[in-house]
């Protein structure tokens, strides 16, 4: 293992001494269970997945662990390591936020039956999660109205605090239209895509080439919305956007489209994930419009890919009122 470049990546973030060497001692730890001959420069993804089974059968699959193999994985360049990371980290704390927001809209008592045994260790490959997420969705709908549900999972499930996007509302208070800001925020994200795409270096979980900085300068619904009246539209980016571009595949398309970690491999699979589910992501898209707005707002899927589609489309309704907040 290289510590240092670990070391200097905590001592950079601000992790505190004790942190850092907790993070470090976790990796080697790990690496120390690989087969003999390997490490994480040569272990490949199939080899991870056993690899983190065991650490959990271990029971060393706490959070920080997780954590500091997927910032190492990152540093040493093992890109398709990081992805698989994140993949296994991105749904964390989701299900909980889940079933706290739907204990405090319809009681505990149904929220526990909804969530009864569908917990999986810290960890677990993603390809287990499908079921348990179709079991969540299907005794939601057995206990709740429809519309309780999808406002339900809607919810800003992976906790974003709204300093994130603090900023932006400031951007929007001074822009001479809703439309001129949104205009603005897709070019700003063009940019950023373009700087990765030069700089060959991963954005979140996404590989981004020239083709997917042209796919999203194309479609000013991606990485931002357009206006239609008194609603937004918005289509998310797909996953693995540059595979994407290149599949000719349906199904294949669907699944590189899909972002949750709680859900995607049903694709693959062959199974079924209700299409309620991408409720959620629909309030992931919505969030940041929230904050900007500075007030809840509906939102509803207009297509998913677990509905059958190749994109998921998300529509948001404008708050009463909203074009008299703008200062040019």
């Amino acid at each position: 293992m290289n510590q240092t470049v670990l070391r200097e990546h905590y001592q950079r973030r601000g992790f505190s001494p004790e942190i850092t060497d907790q993070a470090i001692k976790a990796v080697e730890r790990f690496e120390r269970h690989l087969e003999t001959g390997f490490t994480l420069v040569t272990i490949s993804v199939k080899a991870m997945k056993g690899n983190l089974q065991g650490l959990i059968d271990r029971h060393e699959n706490d959070l920080e662990s997780l954590l500091a193999i997927a910032r190492y994985v990152h540093l040493i360049g093992r890109m398709d390591l990081y992805i698989y990371m994140t993949s296994v980290l991105g749904g964390v704390g989701v299900m909980d936020h889940i079933r706290s927001t739907l204990t405090v809209a319809v009681g505990q008592p149904i929220a526990d039956a909804v969530f009864e045994g569908t917990q999986l260790p810290l960890g677990s490959d993603p390809a287990f999660q499908p079921a348990n997420t179709q079991k969540v969705v299907q005794r939601m709908a057995e206990r709740v109205d429809e519309a309780t549900m999808c406002h339900v999972l809607a919810g800003n499930h992976h906790e974003i605090p709204a300093s994130a996007y603090a900023d932006e509302r400031e951007i929007f208070l001074k822009s001479a239209s809703l439309d001129a800001y949104l205009a603005d925020f897709h070019a700003r994200q063009v940019a950023v895509l373009q700087r990765h795409a030069e700089e060959g270096t991963v954005w979140f979980e996404q590989r981004i080439t020239p083709a997917v900085v042209d796919f999203v300068a194309g479609n000013p619904e991606i990485l931002s919305a357009v206006r239609d009246g008194d609603r937004l539209l918005m289509t998310k980016i797909p996953y693995d956007p540059d595979t994407y571009l290149k599949s000719t595949d349906p199904i294949e398309r669907r699944y590189l489209a899909c972002h949750c970690p709680l859900a995607r491999e049903a694709i693959k699979a062959g199974t079924s994930v209700d299409a309620r589910w991408c409720y959620c992501s629909g309030g992931f898209e919505k969030y940041p419009f929230e904050v900007i707005f500075d007030r809840p707002l509906s939102v509803k899927v207009i297509e998913s890919v677990l509905g059958g589609s190749e994109r998921c489309r998300f529509e948001v309704k404008l708050p009463q009122g909203w074009e008299n907040w703008l200062h040019a």
